[in-house]
Parts: structure tokens; C-alpha cells; sequence
């Protein structure tokens, strides 16, 4: 009977090796996470920038994997010396509409 090592040890290859076949499947780490295909990067800026780092927001268009229709997927990536951090969410259409308004009417605020 296989111990508690083995067995930990096999669940940890488990879920390696699925990341990796979602990260083949989805052709990069956004992809994989939102569970799409990224179609086109409609941009980025960059939100802080030091030595010791810098935080990037990137909007992109992805195609899900089931054919349906197309989503926004904005990804915030922090990245340091030490490490690197990225936070994917996924947005439908008419999200990614009330976001831009949002957008919209607090720069029109100032």
C-alpha cells in the first residue's frame, strides 16, 4: 500500500501536469486561468513602476474553449525581484460595459 509521501507526491504531479495541459491547451497563463484562448491584447499600462518592481493592467479578448462567445479578460501582474503575482478576472460583454462606464464617469468626476 502506497504511503502518505507517494501519495502526496502523485497528487502534486496530478496537478502539475493538469496546469501544464490547460497552459498547452489555453497558449499561455491568462488563458489557462480564465479558461480560453487569448485572441487579441487590446492593450496594457502600467499602473506603478519603481526598482523594485511594477504593476501592469492588460485587457485582452479571449475565445472560450467551448465555442461560445468571445469574453474580456483583464489581468493585473506584479512583478519583483522576489516574486510575481497576477490576478485574472473575467469579464462578459455587458460586464466589461458597466466597468468602462464606471471608468467614464469617475474620470469625468475630476
Amino acid at each position: 500500500m502506497p504511503d502518505l509521501f507517494e501519495l502526496f507526491s502523485l497528487f502534486v504531479l496530478f496537478v502539475i501536469g493538469l496546469w501544464a495541459w490547460r497552459y498547452f491547451r489555453a497558449g499561455s497563463l491568462v488563458g489557462a486561468m480564465l479558461g480560453g484562448r487569448i485572441r487579441e491584447t487590446i492593450g496594457e499600462t502600467v499602473l506603478h513602476r519603481s526598482r523594485a518592481g511594477s504593476t501592469v493592467l492588460r485587457v485582452q479578448v479571449l475565445e472560450p474553449r467551448n465555442g461560445g462567445e468571445p469574453f474580456v479578460g483583464i489581468s493585473l501582474t506584479s512583478k519583483s525581484p522576489l516574486g510575481a503575482s497576477m490576478a485574472p478576472f473575467r469579464l462578459t460583454r455587458e460586464q466589461a460595459r458597466e466597468v468602462g462606464e464606471l471608468l467614464r464617469r469617475a474620470v469625468g468626476s475630476f
